[in-house]
């Protein structure tokens, strides 16, 4: 399956505004990524527990769950993070993916290894230990930790070796001055060279999207195929703010609104809107573009289910991992450890629960299907050690169970068996349209579309298959609601009501 999560995370949410130009750890950090990464993102996990809405809400004393459980992998002893990754929008894929991040004094490669466990090994002379998520994580430098996904050997050691030697590359003017913004957070792609006219003309012939005006009909396609890049940056406050922002290599203060539009709608053929989008402030300033807007906990947190690159396992015993070494022969309780664990997985697993039932109930949720894959996606990669067993099966569901309302939002065919609790797809599933596109060229994911005279009738059978499926994603839900409460009440007689408060 086409793995470009970090290309729709720039197309979803992007923007060039002010510019920092002091140098930070992003900053340094990006400076060892790959030279031809065309995608970045960026938290500043410290800062952002350093704001105010942060501190009001206790979001450190917390292990950093009211901001990152659910969404995102981040130990919350990783200060900043930065990722780059290479995608290839005509291939449908996503070629690698590598992230970046300063280790504290006491957080060594020996105690990350046993927190994975395995051992430390060598990688190209480095020291590195290789994950179970299909990833390595190398020591570039002292205290800079890499983490390279997928798990190729060769790759992996050619880029730690010019990482280590200072030899990577310059990545693009265009990602180095989204590097530089102050925002908390930060996902940006270059799409330079990405499109033609020709391609852009025929995308908005075929979705209803050429203006009436004349000369637009023929400025836009041209403005549009110059497009350089979309970068979102999030910055938190007493509340959480977004830019969107696209920039081309034209000027584009007479289109802004078409354009707004035309984004607006790409994120809807994509499945993946945010509610702020419709209501977003629409701004232009040269070559830019900027939809501005206040975004929900909700939407923050499916922002960052698309932080790909898989950074070192975090869980209950972060505080140890954080302490002073532990001598041989003494270790952290271990069934304090499991218990600890397993709250926590069970939090994550029923806060992406709890954002899908907030998404169903604003009565869009077909404009969430790459959503609901992505957090079944982050269920997998939940960090498992130690968890208990049966909570590991209740995640597998829930993640099998999301994955399915997001096929039957999509127009497949999911039959499901409620007495047995199974699922079944169509497997003769070709509905012929795309999940996502980019103004109609670059398809996304399984299946995709060329642009092709019968849209409008394979839309409509498309809709008529989602209406058709909202009784089995009804029934679908209801699986996951009493999955759920069974395993509370499992939970609850073994633990009692002190495993469902969060360990402060």
């Amino acid at each position: 399956m086409a793995r470009l999560r970090i290309l729709i995370a720039g197309l979803a949410c992007a923007g060039l505004g002010s510019i920092s130009h002091a140098a930070d750890s992003a900053v340094e950090l990006s400076r060892l990524l790959p030279g031809d990464a065309n995608t970045v993102s960026v938290v500043r996990v410290a800062r952002i527990l350093e704001s105010e809405r942060a501190k009001a809400e206790g979001w450190a004393e917390t292990a950093n769950e009211k901001f990152l459980t659910g969404a995102s992998r981040i130990p919350p002893w990783v200060s900043t993070l930065v990722i780059g990754a290479l995608v290839r929008p005509e291939l449908h894929e996503q070629v690698w993916t590598t992230g970046l991040l300063e280790l504290p004094p006491t957080v060594t490669m020996e105690r990350i290894a046993r927190r994975e466990e395995t051992r430390v090994e060598r990688l190209s002379g480095l020291r590195s230990v290789r994950t179970q998520r299909d990833a390595f994580l190398i020591e570039i430098q002292p205290r800079t930790l890499g983490v390279r996904s997928p798990a190729v050997r060769q790759e992996a050691a050619r880029w730690a070796r010019s990482a280590a030697d200072g030899k990577t590359g310059t990545l693009s003017e265009y990602l180095q001055a989204v590097i530089n913004h102050s925002a908390d957070i930060i996902h940006a792609v270059d799409l330079t060279d990405t499109s033609d006219v020709r391609g852009v003309q025929r995308y908005l012939e075929d979705h209803g999207l050429v203006p009436q005006d004349v000369v637009a009909r023929v400025e836009l396609p041209r403005l549009l195929s110059s497009l350089r890049g979309v970068s979102f940056f999030v910055t938190i406050e007493k509340s959480t703010s977004a830019k969107v922002v696209l920039n081309f290599g034209e000027d584009a203060t007479k289109s802004a609104n078409d354009i707004a539009n035309i984004f607006r709608h790409i994120m809807d053929e994509m499945q993946m809107s945010l509610d702020e989008f419709d209501s977003a402030e629409v701004t232009a300033q040269s070559k830019a573009v900027t939809l501005s807007m206040e975004l929900s906990d909700e939407s923050l947190r499916r922002v960052l289910s698309l932080i790909t690159a898989p950074a070192p396992s975090h869980g209950a015993d972060d505080e140890a991992l954080l302490s002073e070494p532990t001598p041989p022969h003494e270790s952290v309780p271990r069934v304090e450890n499991e218990l600890a664990a397993s709250q926590r997985y069970y939090r994550s697993v029923t806060q992406v629960i709890d954002d899908i039932d907030r998404v169903n109930t604003t009565g869009k949720s077909s404009r969430s299907a790459t959503w609901l894959d992505n957090f079944a996606r982050r269920i997998d990669h939940l960090p498992t050690v130690g968890v208990e067993r049966e909570l590991l099966g209740f995640g597998r569901r829930v993640s099998e169970r999301v994955r399915a309302l997001a096929a039957s939002l999509r127009g497949q065919g999911v039959q499901v068996d409620a007495e047995q609790q199974t699922l079944v797809y169509d497997v003769d599933y070709k509905p012929g349209w795309a999940a996502a596109s980019y103004w109609g060229v670059v398809g996304y994911g399984e299946p995709s579309y060329k642009v092709s005279s019968n849209l409008q009738e394979v839309r409509e059978r498309q809709a008529a298959a989602v209406t058709k499926g909202s009784q089995q994603r009804i029934t679908v839900w209801n699986l996951i609601t009493s999955d759920r409460a069974d395993v509370e009440k499992r939970m609850r007689d073994q633990h009692g009501d002190e495993f469902f408060k969060a360990r402060r």
